[in-house]
C-alpha cells in the first residue's frame, strides 16, 4: 500500500502539510471543527464570559488612560477591531502599530493609519532601524525562505513590550489561529488565551540567534526582543482574543465594515495577489511575495484560506473552492517579486534560486530557472510515488 505525501481535510481544502494543523479521526481539520462548533455558540454568553475577564484582569487597578492595547497596521481586521473594542466593549485603546519601514510600507497602510487617528483613537507607532530591518529581511528570505520571521518578531515582540513600559494589563489580538485556521501551537490554556503567540509557525519561538548574526550585537535587537514570561507576569499583562466573543468575524465582513469608514484596499487582479478581495494585508505589498513562497514549500497559500472560509459559512463548495485555489493560490505578479528584490539587493535569478531550495521537490517540478510546475491536484489526496 503506497504512502500518502498530501492529504486533505474531507470539508474543506487545509492540507496535511499545514504547520501545526490536524485532523480528527474523521478527517476533519481543527479549524472546522472550531466552525462546527462556532456555528451552535451563544455568542452573547460569549461576550459576557470576555467581558468578565477583562473585569477580573482590571480588578484592584488604578484607573489609567488606556485600559488596553490593541495592535494595529493599516489593514481592514485592525481598523475593524479597534472601533469594536471601542464601541462594543466601552474601552479606550492605545492603538500600537510596528510600522515597516519607509521603504518597505505602502501609501495606502499610512493613510489607513492616519483614519484610525481621525476616527479619535490615540496611535502610537513605532518601528525597526530601517537599514537592519531590510537586512533582516533578506537573511531571514535566504535562510527561511520566509522573509516574515524578521518583521513578525518586532510586531508582535513591540506591542507587550509597549504594554509593560506603560502599564497597559490588557492586549487584544483578533482571531485566535489555533481555532480559526488551525496553527495549534498557538493554543492557550482557553480560548481567550493569546500568550502562545509567539510560538506561532513564523515566529517559531523567538530564537534571536541569527538575528545578532545580522545585526551585529544584541544591542540593536530591542524591537525585536519579546518579553520574558517573568516581566510578563510582573506586570500583570496578559493577552486576550477577541475572535471567540464576535459572531461575525470574516473577511468579508470585516472588509466592508472597514471600508464603511474610509478604509482603503489594494484591489487589482486576484491572479497578480492571490487575494480575491483586494483587501487583505494592504499595508504593504511584498506579503504576496511570501505568500507565493509559502505556496511553494506547503502547496497552500492565501487562496486556499480564503476558499476554506467561504465553505465553512457555506457560500463555496469544496468543488468550488478547489477550481477558486487553482487559479488564485499561486497568485503574485513579476512586478512585486522585481521590487522585493530590488530593495533586498538581489537579482531575480538568485530570487528563483532561493525558491527552488526551500520548494518541496514532492509537490513541485524545480528543474526550471523560474517558477516550480505544480504536480499535485488541490483538494485530491497524493500518493507518495
Amino acid at each position: 500500500m503506497s504512502k500518502i505525501l498530501l492529504t486533505y481535510c474531507i470539508n474543506c481544502l487545509t492540507p496535511n502539510t499545514r504547520p501545526h494543523g490536524r485532523f480528527n479521526e474523521q478527517g476533519i481539520c481543527s479549524a472546522c471543527e472550531f466552525s462546527t462548533i462556532s456555528n451552535a455558540t451563544n455568542y452573547e454568553h460569549r461576550l459576557a464570559e470576555l467581558s468578565s475577564l477583562i473585569r477580573k484582569v482590571q480588578k484592584g487597578r488604578t484607573p489609567i488612560r488606556w485600559d488596553c492595547i490593541v495592535g494595529v497596521s493599516g489593514g481592514k481586521d485592525s481598523t475593524r477591531q479597534a472601533l469594536w473594542v471601542r464601541e462594543k466593549l466601552g474601552m479606550n485603546p492605545l492603538l500600537v502599530c510596528v510600522a515597516y519601514p519607509p521603504r518597505h510600507v505602502a501609501q495606502r497602510g499610512v493613510d489607513n493609519l492616519s483614519n484610525l487617528c481621525s476616527q479619535g483613537f490615540d496611535l502610537m507607532i513605532i518601528g525597526p532601524a530601517p537599514r537592519l530591518s531590510r537586512d533582516l529581511v533578506r537573511e531571514a528570505f535566504l535562510r527561511f525562505g520566509n522573509w516574515l520571521k524578521a518583521t513578525e518578531m518586532s510586531l508582535f515582540a513591540g506591542v507587550p513590550r509597549i504594554a509593560v513600559e506603560k502599564k497597559i494589563p490588557l492586549i487584544f489580538w483578533g482571531e485566535n489561529p489555533a481555532l480559526q485556521v488551525g496553527d495549534m501551537a498557538t493554543l492557550g490554556a482557553s480560548i481567550w488565551d493569546g500568550n502562545n503567540l509567539i510560538k506561532s509557525n513564523t515566529l517559531a519561538g523567538g530564537d534571536l540567534a541569527w538575528f545578532k548574526e545580522v545585526s551585529g550585537g544584541e544591542q540593536f535587537l530591542n524591537m525585536y526582543k519579546f518579553p520574558s514570561s517573568n516581566e510578563l507576569a510582573k506586570a500583570k499583562v496578559q493577552t486576550i482574543f477577541l475572535g471567540p466573543a464576535w459572531k461575525d468575524w470574516s473577511n468579508d465582513v470585516n472588509s466592508r465594515f472597514s471600508l464603511t469608514y474610509g478604509f482603503k484596499y489594494r484591489g487589482g487582479d486576484p491572479k497578480d495577489t492571490g487575494d480575491a478581495s483586494g483587501t487583505s494585508m494592504v499595508d504593504e505589498d511584498w506579503v504576496i511575495v511570501n505568500y507565493l513562497l509559502k505556496y511553494y514549500k506547503l502547496g497552500f497559500s492565501r487562496a486556499t484560506e480564503r476558499a476554506n472560509e467561504l465553505i465553512r459559512e457555506g457560500l463555496l463548495s469544496r468543488e468550488e473552492g478547489i477550481r477558486f485555489v487553482e487559479l488564485y493560490d499561486d497568485g503574485c505578479s513579476d512586478r512585486y517579486i522585481d521590487e522585493f528584490c530590488s530593495y533586498i539587493g538581489l537579482t531575480t535569478n538568485d530570487f528563483w534560486a532561493t525558491v527552488r531550495k526551500f520548494a518541496n521537490p514532492l509537490l513541485f517540478d524545480i528543474s526550471g530557472d523560474t517558477r516550480p510546475v505544480k504536480k499535485f491536484n488541490v483538494g485530491i489526496d497524493s500518493p507518495l510515488t
